[in-house]
């Protein structure tokens, strides 16, 4: 399988006959069931079964020192529609005489989900995280969500919280020459689209410092250009979940080959624009192969690029289980990858 040069594959421990490593075989155990994406009931029991996980598993990781050292306030963004577009701001407590005079990077984030599910408030820890770790500014997304608002209702929300970001960075305390994107699993496509935009529509292109692009689809998967491994069985999320999920976002199969629906397919003309670029994936995700692609096409384009691999992990691994060791390391190195990227500027 193609994949970029700068790639990182981190060791998890010895693979089974299912190609899951040690240390996800364990907690299987430990928790007594293979953790799956259920798709049965109602959209908005799916949200608060994903909720009420992300609540239990905060009680564990949320740290008293990432809720009493990082300050948060809630706002709202007009969207391109008009609609007022609720989003969270993070900054770490820092003392003033500490923060650099030309402000601190910014991200702007955009939560995971399945772009079904998910919230601001799913993603808090990891933004917090970021604002804590790398000493960023964080501005959160809580962008309307399919299937009630498909495609390119979420795109135009993100695209338009981050323009609104680019226009306030100092207000906010941002450098406006290190603002980037970044998400997770539904949020790393986003962030992907959201990129794209920035480059082919906006009149600010060099806005945009870096892309971080953690679990991301980079591809409707009935549209890969390729025949992609069959992964029905793999824990958290298969390809049953991957297809229906998205085609809640992109209903209409004609979209599927839009690059602001499948980044993968963006003509070289559109790729080449874009700003250096990290991205992270799990080896046994239906995800893993377009996310690889998609760095391996932008390296050809001449995109500073970094891949980092969990290997034998499941979608999502880190971010439902972040006191697991690889994830830890997954947490690490997005921190320091972000600042390679942001350094890579010229």
């Amino acid at each position: 399988m193609a994949q970029p040069t700068n790639t990182v594959r981190h060791n998890c421990g010895p693979l089974n006959q299912e190609g899951l490593a040690e240390e996800w075989i364990k907690l299987e155990k430990q928790l007594g069931f293979r953790p799956a994406v259920n798709l049965e009931g109602t959209v908005a029991d799916q949200r608060q079964v994903l909720e009420d996980g992300c609540a239990a598993r905060d009680k564990v990781s949320l740290t008293p020192s990432l809720v009493s050292e990082v300050s948060a306030r809630d706002t709202t963004v007009s969207s391109l529609d008009g609609f007022a577009v609720p989003i969270r701001i993070y900054h770490k407590n820092t003392a003033a005489s500490a923060v650099p005079k030309e402000g601190r990077p910014g991200a702007v984030y955009i939560h995971g989900g399945g772009w079904t599910l998910g919230s601001v408030q799913a993603d808090d820890l990891f933004a917090r995280m970021l604002a804590h770790d790398a000493d960023h500014v964080v501005v959160s997304i809580d962008y309307r969500r399919a299937p009630e608002h498909a495609h390119p209702t979420a795109s135009d929300d993100c695209y338009a919280v981050f323009l609104w970001t680019v226009a306030n960075a100092a207000s906010l305390g941002i450098n406006s020459s290190k603002i980037y994107v970044t998400g997770n699993s539904a949020g790393g496509h986003l962030s992907a689209v959201t990129a794209l935009r920035i480059v082919t529509e906006s009149d600010k292109p060099e806005a945009l410092a870096a892309q971080i692009l953690r679990i991301p689809l980079t591809c409707h998967p009935l549209a890969y250009p390729g025949k992609l491994p069959e992964r029905t069985t793999v824990p958290v999320y298969n390809d049953h979940a991957a297809v229906s999920m998205f085609s809640e976002y992109a209903p209409n199969k004609a979209d599927w080959t839009n690059p602001l629906v499948s980044p993968l397919l963006a003509p070289d003309e559109m790729l080449r624009k874009l700003p250096p670029t990290f991205i992270d994936a799990c080896s046994e995700d239906p995800l893993y192969d377009g996310g690889a692609a998609y760095g391996k096409r932008l390296e050809e384009v001449g995109v500073p690029v970094k891949l980092f691999v969990l290997e034998g992990m499941p979608h999502g691994s880190y971010y439902l289980f972040p006191e697991l060791p690889s994830s830890k390391m997954a947490n690490k190195v997005v921190v320091e990858e972000t600042e390679w990227a942001l350094s890579q500027r010229k």
